[in-house]
């Protein structure tokens, strides 16, 4: 499986966004800032995470974007598949019909496990396992 740029920098927003869940709201131009990610690129990202019920905009002065639900009950599984769609390997690991060959093709089951572990890690982890992480990285070290 090969990650799009926009899930690569969805994932960067929504950890962004989860770093301040308890702070409020962040603005769209402190997540391009803070990302390094264009505005306009930011917005199609950030309508796509909206459209799944993942973050929330809020209005006002103090207004931004948020996330609906706290970061430990946001999957990976749940943004990649908001900004990639399907991630099964071949059409027939989703609908065995796609294909005639289907029921004799002996790499099908590799796929549906390849499909399986991936949707398994993806599903495990958490937004706050991964802001845990980069928070985790940005700890000074001053150990000699």
């Amino acid at each position: 499986m090969r990650l799009s740029t926009k899930c690569r920098y969805g994932t960067r927003a929504m950890i962004e966004i989860a770093r301040h869940y308890k702070e409020g709201p962040v603005k769209r131009k402190d997540i391009s800032h803070s990302q390094k990610i264009s505005s306009g690129y930011l917005e199609n990202i950030l309508i796509a995470l909206k459209s799944r019920n993942l973050i929330k905009t809020v209005r006002g002065a103090n207004g931004g974007f948020a996330l609906e639900v706290p970061p430990s009950r946001i999957t990976m599984f749940q943004i990649v598949s908001a900004l990639e769609g399907s991630i099964v390997p071949v059409e027939c690991v989703d609908d065995s019909g796609a294909c005639d060959r289907s029921a004799d093709c002996a790499a099908r089951k590799l796929w549906q496990e390849l499909y399986n572990a991936q949707k398994a890690v993806l599903t495990k982890t958490t937004l706050q396992v991964l802001v845990d992480r980069a928070d985790s990285k940005k700890q000074p070290d001053y150990s000699i």
